[in-house]
Formats: C-alpha cells, structure tokens, sequence
C-alpha cells in the first residue's frame, strides 16, 4: 500500500485541494468578500420588494430589501421581487411578457439599463410564477437550474411567504457566486468524480499488472508428446436469438446558460422559466 502512495500521492493532493475548494465554495458561496459597484444610474427606482397582492408584513418587506441589498452587492446584479393578484396573468406567456417588461419600463440592471437583474413576479391569483434573466444572470442560468430556483421557492411559499421570498434571493447569491473561484477556475462535484474515477483506475490497473503471476501451465503441458490429438471435430449449430432494444436520447440538457432564452418586441435578450404553487 505505501509503494501505491508513493506513486499516486500527487494525484491525491490534488483529489484533496479540488475537494476542499469545493467544500469551500459550497457553503460560503465561493464570495471572497468582494463588493461590486453599481453602475446603472438610469434605473427609475430604487424599490425591489413590489408586494401588490399584500403578502407580506411591512416588517417582512424591510427584511427582504435588507437582504436584497447585500446579496446585490455580492453579485453585481439587481434581484426584484413582485407579487401581484391579476386574473389577467394566469398563464406563462403573459407572465413572462409581465416579467420582462417591469424589468424594460423601470431600467433594471446592475450594469445599465436591462442589464444584469434577475426579476421575480409571483401571482397569487392561480399561483403562477415567472423568472426573467437578463445579462449575467441569463448567462447563467439554465433552464434547470431556473425550475430548481422556483421549486424550491414555492415548496414552502404558500405557508410562509417570506420564507419562499427569502429562499428565492439567498439562492440566486449561491446560484451566482456558489461556483465562482479563483475568478474564472469552476469546480463542482462531477469534475470532482471523474478525476477521482481516473485515478482510481489507474491505482487498480498498476496494482492488478504488479501482482498478476506468471504461467507455469500451457494448454499442451500434461498432454503426451506435448501436443495435443484431436481426433474429431464439428459445428453444432443449436439456436439463433436476437434480440431488439430501442435506445432513446434527449435533446436537453442543463449545462451553460440562456434557460428559456427569447427578444421582445424592443429587441432586448432575456431567458426565464415559470411554475406554479
């Protein structure tokens, strides 16, 4: 075992490092402590918390825009939050028209105007919810990570309000900074597996060939004369079976960005994807 160590232990430093910056980025969200500064100076308003259908406390609202505020800064993107009861929006096409265009008429966008933002809109009359990404945040975003952000918002919404609201911004700072290390370096947990898968055939390939034994037998060694005699031979034919399986294949995936990417009408780019509660 130590000659084995001795071999490999540079791959399993390496195997040690990956796993603990991925630790790391895991729980603290990868954020080195750096602030971002806002740029956008066109946005008409400063409010991220729209609760028009009343959901939450005023004390509730004063929390979330706290929140907000700081996640914001750690990731250089707006997060806004709206909450509305229209009977008029209950399907995706129109909440997501809704979506984009609160995000085009109030200029929202760290960066400019319809920039980096992210824009939640929850309706409580039918329960339907939309995400609008744009900038970095569509960049990043795919459409599975965009039904995993809204699923778990919404497994608890319905009974605690600012509990979903509050899940929702602390899941866009890890979903935005999470994977973010040493600037443009990305680990995550499959990266993690494949190397370890590797190495680990590669310590059982050199550790089978260092003890496989030598022959001592052939196939002729106890046979007189030392070669064999066959004296009858011949080809049975028994059955034939063949046997069919269909493969299927997936044209999704949910590695990159762009989830749910589409234009508006103005020509402004935007991704997002809804669900319902």
């Amino acid at each position: 075992m130590k000659q084995y160590f001795k071999r490999f232990w540079f791959w399993y430093v390496i195997i040690a490092i990956m796993l603990v910056v991925y630790l790391v980025a895991r729980f603290t969200g990868g954020n080195s402590g750096q602030e971002y500064v806002r740029t956008n100076t066109e946005c008409l308003t400063e409010e991220r918390v729209f609760d028009y259908a009343d959901k939450l406390s005023d004390a509730e609202e004063d929390d979330l825009r706290a929140l907000i505020a700081k996640r914001e800064k750690q990731v250089g993107c707006d997060i806004v939050l709206v909450t509305i009861d229209d009977p008029e929006l209950r399907s995706d096409s129109k909440m997501m028209t809704y979506a984009d265009y609160f995000c085009i008429d109030n200029k929202f966008g760290y960066n400019r105007p319809v920039g980096d933002a992210i824009i939640y809109v929850d309706n409580w009359n039918g329960g339907y919810v939309w995400m609008s990404t744009s900038g970095k945040a569509e960049a990043r975003y795919s459409s599975s990570m965009i039904d995993s952000l809204i699923t778990y918002a919404c497994d608890v919404v319905n009974s605690n309000p600012y509990k979903g609201y509050e899940r929702y911004v602390n899941r866009v700072y890890r979903d935005l900074s999470a994977n973010s290390v040493m600037g443009s370096f990305r680990i995550n947990s499959l990266a993690i597996f494949v190397v370890a898968l590797v190495v680990t055939v590669i310590y059982l390939i050199a550790g089978l060939s260092g003890h496989k034994g030598k022959k001592t037998t052939t196939a002729s060694t106890y046979v007189a004369g030392g070669r064999p005699d066959l004296r009858n031979s011949n080809d049975t034919f028994i059955n034939k079976h063949v046997s069919k399986r269909k493969i299927e294949s997936s044209s999704g995936g949910s590695g990159g960005g762009g989830g749910g990417g589409h234009h508006t009408t103005g020509g402004h780019s935007f991704g997002g994807g809804g669900g319902r509660h």
